[in-house]
């Protein structure tokens, strides 16, 4: 549709963007049509301008992105809107939930499932947390990042069932014992009792912010929506999914 918002979308904002998307539209009378797919790949796509309709706001689950098409002046600006974190989930057995993160991490017979780095930002903050870690143990960073299988995050469309979360998939086929992924998933994750939820350390969680870039080309609602992520009702659907607000 021709007048209809374009929002390109960070796969992890595939639950809660929905949601804002039908309270922003509550307000102003609007279509719009959000494609998720890792934030990677949404930006080369952007730069490679083989989107059409081209997209007006593009929704970064890092700045890096969104600072980088500002800085090809493909985007206006950008605004960090929300915050995350990372966090395990494995298999609600014993062998699992009765070890810390770190124990888990550093056990050379665990199998570890993550996202694929410089595709998707899940994958560049897993290997942020495996050069922290690698700083209390020397040597480890590198045997994690060789070790962990990059399963997601890959290709624009989903590797998974529709309604189906990687580390739910992927730890109930027996791919991995362990699935490093982001925190705002936690509590659907949790909803399967055969899964639970390891925190990680604090200190060797890295700072996850997310980012929305205002895209070149023009859309009359376009700093709106903008406005309206930043805005307490927009804040409170994002805490309401489980990110941290801003």
């Amino acid at each position: 549709m021709k007048n209809q918002l374009n929002i390109y979308a960070a796969g992890s904002l595939r639950i809660v963007f929905p949601e804002i998307t039908k309270l922003f539209t509550l307000i102003y009378s609007t279509e719009i049509n959000i494609q998720f797919a890792p934030a990677g790949l949404l930006c080369e796509k952007i730069i490679q301008e083989t989107a059409h309709p081209f997209a007006h706001l593009f929704a970064s689950a890092n700045t890096a992105h969104p600072q980088n098409l500002v800085a090809k002046g493909l985007a206006r600006s950008h605004h960090v809107f929300a915050h995350n974190r990372l966090c395990l989930t494995v298999r609600n057995q014993p062998q699992w939930t009765a070890s810390d993160a770190l124990t888990l991490l550093l056990n050379p017979d665990t199998r570890i499932g993550m996202s694929t780095p410089k595709k998707d930002p899940s994958g560049d903050y897993t290997f942020a947390l495996f050069d922290k870690i690698d700083t209390h143990h020397k040597g480890m960073g590198k045997q994690l990042k060789n070790r962990a299988k990059q399963l997601v995050g890959g290709s624009l469309t989903s590797s998974t069932p529709i309604g189906t979360l990687p580390a739910e998939y992927y730890l109930l086929n027996n791919t991995v014992d362990v699935y490093i992924g982001y925190a705002n998933y936690a509590s659907k994750i949790l909803q399967n009792s055969q899964l639970a939820i390891i925190e990680l350390p604090t200190d060797l969680n890295p700072a996850i912010d997310y980012s929305i870039a205002l895209l070149n080309h023009p859309h009359p609602q376009s700093k709106l929506f903008i406005d309206f992520l930043l805005s307490r009702q927009g804040q409170e659907c994002l805490k309401k999914n489980d990110y941290i607000t801003i």
